[in-house]
């Protein structure tokens, strides 16, 4: 390679995409490059286990690992603080403590802010699922849960026009239907499921408006065997102790309100002139910032993320990477952003539930397979990628997934 000077490449976020492309820059271009990984938090959140801390108990500490140790083992740099601003024109990123960090390659997999205070009431009556705090609280409510109708649902996002993308008013409904099934079989257990009925909101006009009809039909089938009721078009405004209301000026009797709130991007991406209207960051389809030829981005913070979904964060950080080392002179191939939807729902103890769908990107795929199987699988790739520090899979995994789908 031409590289007559190591270029510093800053990555800032360290979940799914941060780390990928970290992983992803190791492999492609090794100690030719310096690398430097900023998170103010220390640990790194593998978010498919926090319905299992939500709903089973389990310790949040098998959803989450040191970033530190993720990031010596490939023997990089990671600085544990804040970004307070970037100027991309500089080159530079300035932290909350003080310090300024210059860059040549700069990548952003910062993840989204979960607007939790934009839904009045929520901070005394509502629950979530979306991070490492809101988790073990919602199991603690669990606890001492007397029984109730319950509202399981998402905010809507608001996507920009810089880009074209697939306009979803739901962000990501894969969580929902997770929570609810698992939820289920947690009330069943405790003798409560006759006095707690389940209700799943969307804000679409379309529950799993991401996927196909195959897709949402067969897990409309397990939601009407099940009993879980569904509303569409729903926006919460409020919650409070008895009712769960709606921008429709309606309301439900509601004991628990669990809510995938908005996403929010960080307000220094906005105030650094990085992203659309919306608030999310604009990049051609090798992830490669509209106006910063040597800024990428991976990730929820992407206005090419649609839906907010971390196998989506994976394929981004790893064409940001090997973008990045093709500008260095690697000859490396780039792969397309040719995304699917692909996630797994844990219904009860071995059972789940994989969607894999590309028709939202003009594909021919809108599978589901349900059993045991996908269970274990869900288990295998958390246990995979925590044990690893953030290493996926083999590519040859979904390879062999995809022609399974094209043959059934």
């Amino acid at each position: 390679m031409n590289i007559h000077m190591k270029k510093r490449i800053i990555i800032i976020g360290g979940g799914f995409g941060g780390i990928t492309a970290m992983h992803a820059l190791k492999k492609q271009l090794g100690h030719k490059v310096d690398v430097t990984l900023i998170d103010y938090r220390a640990n790194t959140l593998n978010k498919p286990r926090l319905p299992d801390v939500a709903i089973k108990g389990e310790s949040v500490e098998h959803a989450r690992f040191l970033t530190k140790k993720a990031v010596q083992q490939d023997g990089y740099q990671l600085i544990q603080e804040t970004v307070e601003k970037i100027n991309p024109k500089e080159q530079k990123v300035f932290l909350e403590e003080g310090g300024i960090e210059s860059y040549d390659y700069l990548i952003l997999a910062t993840g989204v802010e979960k607007h939790y205070a934009g839904i009045e009431g929520f901070a005394e009556y509502g629950y979530s699922v979306c991070d490492d705090i809101q988790a073990p609280r919602l199991y603690r409510r669990l606890q001492t849960f007397k029984g109730g109708p319950i509202f399981i649902g998402s905010m809507p996002y608001q996507s920009g026009t810089r880009i074209e993308a697939p306009k979803l008013i739901a962000p990501c409904e894969g969580p929902v239907g997770e929570v609810m099934f698992m939820l289920k079989e947690f009330l069943t257990k405790k003798g409560l499921n006759e006095s707690s009925p389940i209700t799943a909101f969307s804000p679409a006009k379309i529950f799993f408006e991401d996927a196909g009809d195959y897709v949402r039909n067969n897990v409309g089938a397990i939601m009407k065997k099940e009993g879980i009721g569904l509303l569409t078009e729903k926006i919460v405004s409020k919650v409070d102790e008895k009712r769960i209301y709606f921008e429709d000026g309606t309301s439900e009797r509601c004991a628990l309100p669990i809510i995938l709130p908005q996403y929010k991007p960080y307000p220094f991406l906005q105030k650094a002139g990085l992203t659309d209207e919306a608030g999310f960051i604009p990049t051609d389809k090798q992830m490669r910032h509209l106006d910063f030829r040597n800024i990428f981005a991976a990730g929820d913070a992407t206005a090419l993320s649609v839906p907010k979904l971390g196998h989506i964060a994976v394929i981004q950080a790893d064409i940001a990477a090997k973008t990045i080392a093709s500008d260095l002179g690697k000859k490396v191939e780039i792969p397309a952003f040719d995304p699917a939807i692909l996630c797994v729902m844990e219904r009860s103890n071995m059972q789940a539930t994989m969607i894999y769908s590309n028709v939202l990107y003009g594909g021919k795929i809108d599978k589901t397979i349900n059993g045991p199987i996908t269970y274990l699988m869900k288990w295998s790739f958390d246990f995979y990628y925590n044990f690893t520090r953030g290493h996926l899979p083999p590519n040859f995994a979904e390879k062999i997934l995809v022609k399974y789908f094209l043959k059934n």
